[in-house]
């Protein structure tokens, strides 16, 4: 098997995860299950994440040399994901900033809200907020997400037949 093709099907497989990942989070929407949601919702950005480090390394790097040519990252933008996952890994130093800026305003983690309106993004920690995912006073639009993970999976699948 050529070497490239190692980092491709890990890809896939992280893709695959994700998808699944996913799939629970609108399970546990459908069910008002609040715990799953966010649960689900964190894997699936770290299946993502993973993917974008796999096959965006650095350049001049061995596997960025194995790569080359071998995947079509063209009009998909990853970071995002691995922004997202990377305030979920740093989860305590975002809830210390969070709470020494805290003071008293209304305050929103692990809720499932719609549309609401009037509120400062500090009040943020996680929320879910239709399709947008608020997490530490940013926005992270799930649906485009998604579709991003889609377009990744069936390029890589391509890339390794």
């Amino acid at each position: 098997m050529e070497k490239w093709r190692v980092y491709v099907r890990e890809a896939l497989t992280q893709t695959e995860f994700a998808r699944r990942c996913f799939a629970e989070f609108e399970r546990a929407q459908a069910s008002d299950d609040v715990a799953s949601v966010f649960f689900n919702l964190h894997h699936f950005i770290v299946h993502v994440a993973n993917v974008d480090k796999l096959l965006d390394p650095k350049p001049g790097s061995q596997r960025a040399s194995l790569l080359a040519g071998h995947v079509d990252l063209s009009d998909l933008d990853l970071k995002t994901f691995r922004r997202l996952r990377n305030h979920l890994e740093h989860f305590d130093e975002r809830l210390d900033m969070w709470v020494a800026n805290y003071d008293g305003h209304a305050f929103f983690d692990m809720n499932i809200i719609t549309g609401a309106k009037g509120f400062p993004n500090r009040a943020f920690l996680r929320a879910l907020d239709g399709d947008i995912f608020k997490f530490h006073g940013e926005d992270y639009p799930l649906r485009t997400l998604r579709g991003a993970v889609e377009t990744l999976h069936s390029r890589l699948r391509s890339a390794d037949t």
